[in-house]
């Protein structure tokens, strides 16, 4: 993995083992999430509560899921990355995604931190 600070790797090792406590633990309490796939907003959360809810979904969506940063370049308090992405559906998804459907996908995300915690996060695909 290309160097990150400790507090965006501890939360993508959370992210892929789905430890969503260990993933809030990473956060601010008044993060701010995107989700963006092209020019459409998928999902957001105001703060650490509303983050919550989307991870408790998102971790039991998903048998596996991993992260994989390619790329990664900190200026100052943010932190930009290249992600490749894998995963298998848990189970039939309102999107369409059926159980065991494998995905891969190239994506970014933009970490920004405050006082050693993440205090947005804006992912792309």
């Amino acid at each position: 993995m290309p160097d990150l600070p400790q507090t965006i790797a501890d939360y993508i090792r959370a992210y892929n083992a789905r430890e969503v406590d260990a993933m809030l633990a990473c956060l601010a309490d008044d993060v701010r999430f995107e989700n963006w796939t092209g020019d459409a907003l998928t999902a957001a959360a105001p703060d650490k509560a509303a983050f919550e809810e989307l991870a408790r979904v998102g971790a039991a969506a998903f048998a596996e899921r991993r992260q994989t940063v390619t790329n990664a370049i900190t200026v100052a308090d943010t932190t930009a990355v290249e992600i490749d992405y894998t995963a298998t559906v848990a189970q039939d998804l309102p999107n369409g995604w059926k159980a065991g459907q494998q995905l891969a996908f190239k994506g970014a995300s933009c970490f920004q931190l405050r006082d050693g915690l993440i205090a947005r996060i804006v992912d792309q695909s």
